[in-house]
């Protein structure tokens, strides 16, 4: 023992902690995991993740949208949310193709009706061919339940038609955002985006303020 305390003694500093490493770096690794875990557990209670108070999936928008502002920032600047308690969630990723015998296609349809089926999109945006698909199988809130009597007046215009092909019945569960709206400022669509919320929407009522401020309302 006091041979091996001669040798620590008389070694440079690298080879001190080169010995160190070697006999105990199990421990030091498990004391360094155990310091990391607590350190983490420790942030996410003092600093905890935003509160998504609205999940927003925006399909076929373009891949450097946002590079102008970001709309949904602003949103949560202008209705006084505090960013660093209230969050809302986008997902800009989803592109949907011409060529709809695409195996990409496939996965991306069924990743939109999965996520319409267990609730995780409460305002949905894109071209018209999206929201058939979501629509023509009663995926969306009639319009008449979104927007108040004076607004679907006011956008009779721009409101939305779908068919459902099994009963031929149509139903109005979208809305054509007007030229200029924010979306189309920022850069993720550069016209003709139409909006519905998911009758599976969690937040229906922020998605409907959402649409409201899409529509300049």
């Amino acid at each position: 023992m006091e041979t091996e305390k001669q040798k620590f003694k008389e070694m440079t500093l690298g080879g001190k902690l080169e010995h160190i490493w070697e006999y105990y770096k199990l421990a030091l690794l498990g004391i360094t995991l155990g310091v990391a875990l607590i350190v983490y557990i420790v942030m996410r209670i003092v600093m905890p993740d935003p509160e998504s108070i609205l999940n927003v999936t925006l399909v076929n928008a373009y891949p450097q949208a946002g590079m102008n502002g970001n709309v949904f920032e602003r949103y949560l600047t202008e209705q006084g949310y505090n960013p660093k308690k209230e969050t809302i969630a986008v997902n800009a990723g989803l592109y949907l193709g011409t060529e709809m015998a695409n195996p990409t296609n496939a996965t991306v349809v069924q990743a939109l009706l999965a996520m319409t089926l267990v609730g995780e999109i409460d305002l949905l945006a894109g071209d018209a061919g999206i929201i058939d698909m979501i629509g023509s199988g009663n995926g969306f809130l009639e319009i008449d339940e979104v927007l108040p009597a004076e607004l679907l007046e006011k956008y009779q215009d721009s409101l939305y038609t779908v068919t459902a092909p099994e009963s031929g019945e149509e139903y109005v569960c979208a809305i054509r955002l007007p030229k200029g709206n924010p979306l189309e400022q920022d850069g993720y669509y550069e016209a003709d985006v139409v909006a519905g919320i998911p009758y599976t929407a969690q937040h229906p009522e922020m998605a409907r303020e959402m649409l409201l401020y899409l529509l300049g309302e």
